[in-house]
C-alpha cells in the first residue's frame, strides 16, 4: 500500500550510503512507497529530465525498475549527492562543460520539485559554515569555546599563550571528496603543542581554526528530527586516542548509551537546527567536568546509523515520521 495520496519519498543517496537502508525499513513499516535515486548512477543508470507543457511544468525520473514523476514526489530525503563525471573517452577541453551540465540538469531537477525536504540542498549548504554555527549557536544560548580562525602566526601564538597552551585545531570550513577513500583524509580535530606553532610558513599557508581545549567528563551526539532530540552520550575521556576526538580511536572503542537532554539543552538544540533552516541535523557537545554542556559544532548530513545500532535511538523511524508528515501535508 501507498502512502496517503500516493506520493513518494525520493532518497537522493549515493550507492555506499548505509543508512538509506534503515530509513527505508522504516518507510516499508508505515506502508510508504520510498524510491531511492543513487546519484552515482547518473546519467548512466539512472536519468533526470525536465519539461514544460501546455505551461505545466514537469520533471521526471527515470530510475532502475522505475519511472516517477517529480508530482508523484510528496517529500525528498537529501542524503548525498555525488557529482557525475564526464562521459569516458570525452574530449578534455569539453569535458569541464558537460560535468557542469549534467550537475545543473541534476540539481535543477531535484530543485523543481514541490515537496518537503529533509533537508533542502541550500540549507545543508549554508548549515556547513562553522563560524556560522558558532555565532547562532552563541545566540541560542548554547556555551561555545573560545576560537580564533587566523592564517597570522602572531596571532595564533598569542591565543595560544593567552589560553595556557591549552589549543585544539581543525578545520574552517573544508569540505572532503565524497570518495571510497574518505576515510583516509580525515583530519580530526588535533592538540595543538608549542612546537607546532614554531614554523611561520606552515601557519600562514592558509586559516585554520582554533580553539581553547575544553575540558570534558563526556561527549553528547545529538540527533534534531523536527521536533524529537535524541541523545547519545559518548564516554571518550576513559580511552587514551579518543580524548581529542573520538573519532581518531573508532566508534567500537568508545563507549555509547542513550541518555535523556534535560528541557533547555533540547531546546536549544532545536532552537539552532530551525535557525539554519533544517529539519534534520546532528550536534556535537562537550559536557565539562562541572556538567556545562558547550557547543562544538553541527553536521546536516552526517552519521547517525552506528547511534542507532549502538543505543536503540529510533532515529530512523523519527525520520521517516518527519517525512511522511511532508508527504501527508
Amino acid at each position: 500500500m501507498g502512502a496517503r495520496h500516493g506520493r513518494a519519498v525520493l532518497i537522493v543517496t549515493h550507492a555506499r550510503d548505509d543508512h538509506v537502508p534503515l530509513v527505508a525499513g522504516a518507510l516499508a513499516a508505515r506502508g510508504a512507497d520510498a524510491v531511492r535515486f543513487d546519484t552515482d548512477g547518473y546519467p548512466a543508470r539512472a536519468r533526470v529530465g525536465f519539461a514544460i507543457s501546455r505551461g505545466i511544468p514537469e520533471v521526471r525520473f527515470s530510475l532502475p525498475g522505475r519511472e516517477l514523476r517529480g508530482d508523484e514526489v510528496g517529500a525528498v530525503l537529501y542524503r548525498h549527492r555525488v557529482l557525475p563525471d564526464a562521459p569516458a573517452g570525452m574530449d578534455e577541453e569539453a569535458a569541464p562543460l558537460v560535468r557542469s551540465e549534467l550537475q545543473g540538469a541534476l540539481d535543477g531537477a531535484l530543485l523543481a520539485l514541490d515537496a518537503t525536504w529533509v533537508n533542502h540542498p541550500h540549507a545543508n549548504r549554508l548549515a556547513r559554515h562553522k563560524l556560522l554555527q558558532l555565532r547562532l549557536a552563541r545566540a541560542e544560548g548554547l556555551r561555545v569555546p573560545e576560537t580564533t580562525v587566523s592564517a597570522d602566526p602572531e596571532e595564533i601564538r598569542a591565543r595560544f599563550r593567552g589560553w595556557g597552551g591549552r589549543m585544539v585545531a581543525k578545520l574552517a570550513g573544508g569540505q572532503l571528496p565524497l570518495t571510497a577513500d574518505v576515510e583516509a583524509y580525515a583530519i580530526y580535530t588535533t592538540r595543538v603543542e608549542a612546537g607546532d606553532l614554531a614554523d611561520d610558513a606552515a601557519l600562514a599557508a592558509c586559516p585554520a581554526m582554533y580553539q581553547e581545549e575544553i575540558g570534558k567528563a563526556h561527549e553528547l551526539r545529538v540527533t534534531v528530527v523536527g521536533d524529537e532530540v535524541l541523545a547519545c552520550r559518548i564516554d571518550s575521556p576513559g580511552v587514551e586516542a579518543a580524548r581529542v576526538d573520538w573519532r581518531a580511536a573508532g566508534r567500537d572503542a568508545v563507549p555509547h548509551s542513550a541518555v535523556e537532554l534535560d528541557a533547555a539543552l533540547a531546546d536549544r538544540c532545536r532552537a539552532l537546527t530551525r535557525r539554519l533552516g533544517l529539519r534534520m541535523a546532528g550536534l556535537d557537545l562537550i559536557v565539562t567536568p562541572e556538567g556545562e554542556p558547550v557547543f562544538l559544532e553541527l553536521n546536516a548530513a552526517g552519521q547517525w546509523a552506528w547511534i542507532e545500532e549502538a543505543t536503540g535511538l529510533p532515529i530512523a523511524a523519527a525520520i521517516a515520521g518527519e517525512l511522511l508528515a511532508g508527504v501527508h501535508g
